[in-house]
């Protein structure tokens, strides 16, 4: 017998132990509706959130239902965050760096240029209070997040000319992801494009 069985059946002996019928059946299906900042094609992003709605239905054995929605479908890629403050919607996936420009802070939830790898991250946020950090932050934006995935620090990139010093950036049309990494390029002379990935 599995865990989960393990402790569904001790929840009902004790249910029927006290006297009382468990209304398992009479619950209502909660219902929410998760916007994605990352289009469909983007499988090895976009569907962590499918993996996670399938996990949640299967977990509240379908009393849990999220449906996920690719970037454009309900909202634009850098539109969720608004749209789960606004409560049209009830969650977001995304990138916080996308939201520097509503606040600095945002991009510290995320991939920072030249900064922590994936191991380094997960340790930081699990072990080093960040996660508490996050949270403080977060409420002010009335929101919560959790990690949903870590792609680690993100420094680098394709040119179509060799880089070989500082002063190759001069002038250098760049796609970065966050406007952390555009402020630090940008002092190197890079005009910074802030794209969703799946603009690219």
């Amino acid at each position: 017998m599995d865990r989960r069985k393990l402790i569904q059946h001790a929840g009902m002996a004790g249910v029927l132990a006290a006297g009382a019928a468990p209304a398992i059946h009479a619950q209502p299906v909660l219902r929410w509706r998760l916007v994605s900042s990352f289009p469909r094609s983007l499988n090895t992003i976009y569907g962590v959130a499918e993996v996670f709605a399938q996990a949640v239905r299967v977990m509240s054995n379908g009393k849990f239902q999220i449906s996920v929605h690719a970037d454009g479908e309900l909202v634009p890629a850098f539109g969720v965050v608004d749209a789960v403050q606004s409560a049209a919607v009830e969650a977001a996936h995304t990138a916080p760096y996308y939201f520097y420009g509503k606040s600095p802070a945002f991009a510290l939830g995320s991939a920072i240029p030249f900064g922590f790898n994936a191991r380094q991250m997960n340790a930081w946020m699990l072990h080093g209070n960040g996660r508490k950090l996050m949270d403080a932050f977060y409420a002010g934006y009335n929101m919560r997040s959790f990690a949903g995935g870590n792609t680690g620090t993100q420094m680098g990139g394709w040119f179509l000319h060799e880089v070989r010093s500082p002063s190759d950036f001069k002038g250098l049309k760049m796609r970065l992801g966050g406007g952390l990494v555009g402020d630090v390029l940008a002092r190197l002379g890079v005009i910074p494009s802030n794209l969703p990935g799946g603009d690219i």
